[in-house]
């Protein structure tokens, strides 16, 4: 009975793995608990340099924790997609971005953008950024917020 249960247990957290490490190719369902999990996870890896800490869900979905300003960054293939799930902040939209340059395949980060409009953000709010458009996060001392990053590659 115990191996059984212990080959369960494996079996279980191999299939919630795999459920995080690619797209799956049946529906995932995450609870509201889930969800605040996931919450306390991303908070918990937070890198102290760049202000953020990241959960993945699936390759194209993850939930991002952040309590100070961020790269201004573009990702010139794939769009983002922001449910804020608490707290506020700031993301700025478009413009030039300040010294520029690539970090990876379709991906460029640089210092700062000049221009751009700032989209206000609090939990419960959604903002789509297209893919190719620069965009930096905002968060001011001692504020943080957490949201859902849904990336979408556009039809062409």
């Amino acid at each position: 009975m115990k191996r059984a249960l212990s080959t369960i247990t494996l079996f279980s957290m191999a299939a919630a793995l795999s459920i995080r490490a690619a797209d799956p190719d049946k529906p995932a369902f995450w609870s509201a608990a889930q969800q605040k999990d996931f919450d306390k996870l991303a908070q918990s890896k937070q890198n102290p340099e760049r202000h953020l800490g990241t959960e993945r869900l699936t390759d194209s979905a993850f939930v991002a924790f952040r309590n100070g300003p961020g790269e201004a960054e573009i990702h010139e293939h794939q769009a983002d997609l922001l449910l804020i799930r608490a707290g506020e902040g700031t993301v700025l939209v478009g413009g030039k971005i300040v010294e520029g340059k690539p970090t990876g395949a379709g991906e460029i980060r640089g210092k700062s953008i000049e221009g751009g409009t700032p989209y206000p953000i609090h939990a419960g709010d959604v903002l789509y950024i297209p893919a190719n458009t620069v965009h930096q996060f905002q968060v001011e001392p001692g504020k943080s917020f957490t949201a859902m990053v849904v990336k979408i590659t556009p039809k062409q």
